[in-house]
C-alpha cells in the first residue's frame, strides 16, 4: 500500500492538494510552485485546485487515465495561457506536478521546474527529467504550464512503486540541494523537511509499504451456512415424515381443546376453592360476579338500517367485506353493504338452497342437486353435480361466538334465533345478555360479519343489518 509520509506548500507560492479514497487503493496529488511571491497568485492557484477538482481526472479507470490526463492539460495549457498574459508576472506560467494512484500504479505529468524521484536504500535517481543541469535550461525548454503561445509536450509517465521505494515531487531548487547529499533512506524524511524548511520551496513524499497480513479468524462460507440449514430441515423433514400425519398440527389442536373444555374458575366459586366460610365475604364475592368473568361489560343489539324488498327470500343472505349476497328462487343480487344499491343479478338454473363465501368465490348449492363456482362478479368458474341431494339444515340454529370471531369478548356467547327475535346468553352463566323484537316473523339469520359487527337477518319482505354493541 502506499501512504502520504509528508507535504509542505507556502502559500502563495506553491500549492499541495489531493484526494483519496477510504481503502487507499486510489488517489491524486496535485503539487504546484512558482518562482514569485505575488499575491495574483493565489487566485491561479486556488482556481487550478477547483478546476482539478471539478474535472473528470477522478473518474477515470485505470486504462483511460493517461489518455484522460492529455486531453485535460492540453486544453489547460492554453486556458492558463489566457490568465498569465493578464498578470505583471516576470513567469506567465507555472511549474506543477498531477499524479494519479492505482494501488500501487503511479501515473504523472511534470511541467516547469517540478522534478520527481524515487528513492531505495541508500540512493535516489529521477522518476522522469533528468535532475542533472537543470538549472540551465531556458524558460520554453522548461515546459511552464500556461507559458508557451504553441501547443506543449505531454508525455504522462508511469511508475510501479516497490514496497519500500519512495517518490518525492519537488521544485528543481530544492532536487539540486538534495542530489549534493549523500542519501541515507531511514533519514531521508528528515533531510526533505530541513532543505524544503529553510527555502521558498514545496514537496510532497510518497512511501510504498508492504501490506501487513491481517488474521481473520474463521468464518463460516455463506454455502457452509447455507449446506447446514438445508441439512436440518432435512433431518426436521425425515424425522416428521417418520412420525407422520401432521402429528404437530393435530397435537396443537388437541391441547386447544383441552385448554378450551376445561370449567373456568369463576369469582362466585373463589370462596369454595379457598374454603371462606364468612357470608359477609361470599355475598362480596358474588357481588364482583357481576363484573367480572363476564364476556363483557354490555352487550346490545341493534337495528342498524332496515331495507324494504320487493321479492321473496328463499336462502341465507351471505356477504364478503363490501357486498350481501342474497337469493329468491333461482336468482341471485348483490348489493353494495353502505348505499344497499343493487350491483347485479343473475339466473341460475334452478333454485338456490344454499350460499357460501369460499376463498373469495360465491358456492351456490341449487336444487337440482348441482353446485355453481362464481369468480369475478357473476362470472360462472364451474359447476358439478351430485348423485344426492343436498341435505336440509335449519336457517335459524343456534351458534356461538367467541373472541376469535370480535376480540371485543372476553369469552363465548351464544346467540338463540327465535320466531320473532334474537337472543344473546352468556355461555358459563346462562345469564341472558340482551335480546331484540322484530315486528314480522324471522325467516333467516346469517352468520357473524365480523368486519362490520353485525348480522342480517331477513323478516318477511325486509332485511335487517343488526349491530351487535360491545363495551369492554
Amino acid at each position: 500500500m502506499v501512504v502520504l509520509n509528508g507535504s509542505l506548500a507556502k502559500f502563495p507560492s506553491s500549492l499541495f492538494d489531493f484526494s483519496a479514497s477510504h481503502d487507499g487503493r486510489f488517489g491524486w496529488f496535485l503539487l504546484t510552485w512558482h518562482p514569485e511571491n505575488d499575491p495574483v497568485l493565489e487566485e491561479i492557484q486556488t482556481q487550478i485546485k477547483l478546476d482539478i477538482r471539478n474535472s473528470n481526472l477522478g473518474q477515470a479507470s485505470q486504462l483511460e487515465i493517461e489518455s484522460a490526463l492529455k486531453n485535460f492539460f492540453a486544453e489547460y495549457h492554453w486556458k492558463l495561457h489566457a490568465v498569465f498574459r493578464k498578470t505583471n508576472l516576470r513567469e506567465k506560467g507555472i511549474s506543477l506536478l498531477f499524479a494519479v494512484l492505482f494501488d500501487q500504479e503511479l501515473y504523472f505529468l511534470e511541467f516547469g521546474r517540478m522534478l520527481s524521484g524515487i528513492v531505495e536504500k541508500d540512493n535516489i535517481r529521477s522518476a522522469d527529467r533528468s535532475w542533472a543541469n537543470f538549472h540551465v535550461k531556458t524558460l520554453q525548454e522548461m515546459n511552464l504550464l500556461g507559458l508557451s503561445e504553441a501547443d506543449i509536450s505531454i508525455k504522462p509517465k508511469h511508475i510501479h512503486l516497490d514496497a519500500g521505494q519512495k517518490f518525492i515531487a519537488l521544485p528543481s531548487s530544492c532536487a539540486d540541494l538534495i542530489s549534493k547529499e549523500k542519501i541515507n533512506s531511514s533519514m531521508f524524511e528528515t533531510l526533505i523537511r530541513s532543505i524544503t524548511e529553510s527555502n521558498d520551496t514545496c514537496y510532497f513524499l510518497l512511501e510504498s509499504k508492504a501490506k501487513q497480513p491481517i488474521k481473520r479468524k474463521r468464518r463460516f462460507r455463506k454455502y457452509q451456512i447455507s449446506a447446514l440449514i438445508v441439512s436440518l430441515l432435512v433431518i426436521v423433514a425425515v424425522l416428521y415424515m417418520l412420525f407422520g400425519n401432521r402429528w404437530l398440527e393435530t397435537m396443537e389442536r388437541k391441547t386447544k381443546l383441552l385448554v378450551s373444555s376445561k370449567s373456568r374458575l369463576t369469582v362466585e366459586r373463589i370462596p369454595d376453592y379457598l374454603n371462606i366460610q364468612s357470608q359477609t365475604i361470599r355475598k362480596q364475592w358474588q357481588k364482583l360476579e357481576q363484573y367480572t368473568n363476564q364476556p363483557a361489560r354490555q352487550i346490545d343489539l341493534t337495528k342498524n338500517w332496515t331495507t324494504d324488498l320487493n321479492f321473496l327470500v328463499t336462502a341465507t343472505p351471505a356477504f364478503d367485506l363490501h357486498n350481501i349476497y342474497i337469493s329468491s328462487e333461482d336468482k341471485l343480487l348483490a348489493f353494495d353493504k353502505h348505499s344497499k344499491k343493487l350491483l347485479w343479478n343473475k339466473t341460475l338454473p334452478a333454485n338456490i338452497k344454499a350460499i357460501k363465501i369460499m376463498r373469495g368465490s360465491l358456492v351456490l348449492f341449487l336444487d337440482n342437486d348441482q353446485i355453481c363456482c362464481l369468480k369475478d362478479g357473476n362470472t360462472v368458474s364451474w359447476s358439478k353435480n351430485v348423485s344426492e341431494p343436498f341435505a336440509g339444515k335449519s336457517s335459524l340454529s343456534p351458534f356461538e361466538l367467541d373472541s376469535n370471531e370480535d376480540p371485543r369478548l372476553n369469552s363465548s356467547i351464544l346467540i338463540v334465533p327465535t320466531e320473532r327475535g334474537l337472543y344473546i346468553f352468556d355461555v358459563n352463566s346462562g345469564n341472558l345478555l340482551t335480546k331484540l323484537n322484530f315486528d314480522k316473523h324471522l325467516q333467516f339469520l346469517s352468520s357473524y360479519d365480523a368486519f362490520d359487527n353485525c348480522f342480517y337477518a331477513v323478516a318477511a319482505d325486509n332485511i335487517i343489518c343488526v349491530s351487535l354493541n360491545i363495551q369492554n
